[in-house]
């Protein structure tokens, strides 16, 4: 008998002794991880902000296949949320705080009695946007016992960081690196007054080229009061691979004739017959693109118009979205 009293006086002690402990324990904490992911931070913010996306890329779906996840209405923005289920248990996130393209704060349930926040910070950097990813709260008396058998709650939470944003970094990439290129057939293409300025150069130094040119005939046209009738295009005169030479035009449609003054001239491309392709992706697929409406304009025994000029209409454009795998490019042939 006095063994055994002194068993449970011992095992008292001990027991004191350890919620003591663990009282003292300081159960703050913040755990981050940052990596620099190449892609515009509109992108890498919108893809974050919806919930819906996480089932891309979420590291705890290779954790747990057995997760479910549910989605309310508003699933992005402030007040978004969504809630799961796994063999693991459950647990809810709201969105509770927002900066567009800068900072998302979150705040997420497990049923533990703490709910700690989430929070995404990013910045613009030369290489794309650094994110960072991170969890920051206090653990209850509970959850201070629970970590301390699993080695830590850092030790735990923080390999789950760099997971998910390598499959985050993945995703986008891949995502972003998505295009089609369809070939429509024959339309009459309708043309049309223009404002235009026209260069030769390298074709490796084009792209640099297009940009300032845009830029100067929209100037010109902010500065008169000009509005455009219809999305801005390039007309192709001359394309020379085997000496690396281009001239082309850059230009903005116009309803009427403009008599204009300076660099910036006033064009009409007349209604003709053309073999339409549409090219949806990022420039890097131009060449591709072209090569692919020459095919199929020769595989139903069509020809273009020797000398003749063929032209792109930028439909979506990087004005209308960062994201490479959404801009979407019209590609005109004349032929006989």
């Amino acid at each position: 008998m006095k063994l055994l009293k002194y068993l449970f006086f011992l095992i008292l002690i001990l027991i004191i002794g350890g919620s003591i402990y663990l009282a003292t324990l300081n159960g703050s904490y913040d755990i981050k991880q940052t990596k620099t992911i190449k892609a515009p931070i509109e992108v890498v913010f919108n893809e974050i902000n919806d919930y819906k996306n996480w089932q891309h890329w979420g590291p705890w779906l290779e954790m747990d296949s057995t997760i479910v996840a549910t989605y309310p209405e508003i699933t992005s923005g402030v007040n978004a949320s969504y809630s799961w289920t796994g063999k693991e248990g459950g647990g809810s996130m709201k969105t509770i705080s927002l900066i567009p393209n800068k900072e998302i704060i979150q705040q997420i349930d497990f049923g533990t009695g703490s709910t700690p926040e989430v929070y995404w910070n990013l910045k613009k950097v030369d290489d794309g946007t650094e994110v960072t990813w991170g969890m920051r709260g206090k653990n209850t008396f509970t959850e201070k016992a629970y970590w301390l058998t699993q080695g830590g709650i850092e030790k735990n939470i923080k390999p789950m960081y760099i997971r998910g944003l390598d499959l985050l970094d993945n995703y986008i990439t891949k995502e972003m690196d998505k295009h089609s290129i369809v070939s429509k057939g024959i339309v009459d293409y309708g043309g049309g007054y223009y404002l235009y300025l026209t260069t030769s150069c390298k074709i490796t130094d084009l792209e640099k080229k297009v940009e300032p040119m845009f830029s100067e005939i929209m100037k010109y046209m902010e500065e008169n009061n000009l509005q455009s009738s219809g999305k801005p295009f390039t007309i192709n005169h001359k394309w020379d691979e085997e000496n690396n030479t281009a001239m082309f035009s850059t230009c903005i449609p116009v309803s009427e004739r403009i008599i204009t003054t300076g660099n910036v001239l006033t064009g009409f491309l007349k209604p003709q017959k053309t073999f339409k392709t549409v090219f949806t992706g990022n420039y890097k697929y131009n060449t591709e693109a072209w090569e692919t409406a020459f095919k199929n304009l020769y595989a139903q025994n069509l020809k273009e118009i020797v000398n003749a000029e063929p032209f792109e209409v930028y439909l979506v454009s990087p004005h209308d979205t960062p994201n490479p795998s959404k801009w979407i490019t019209e590609i005109y042939i004349p032929i006989q």
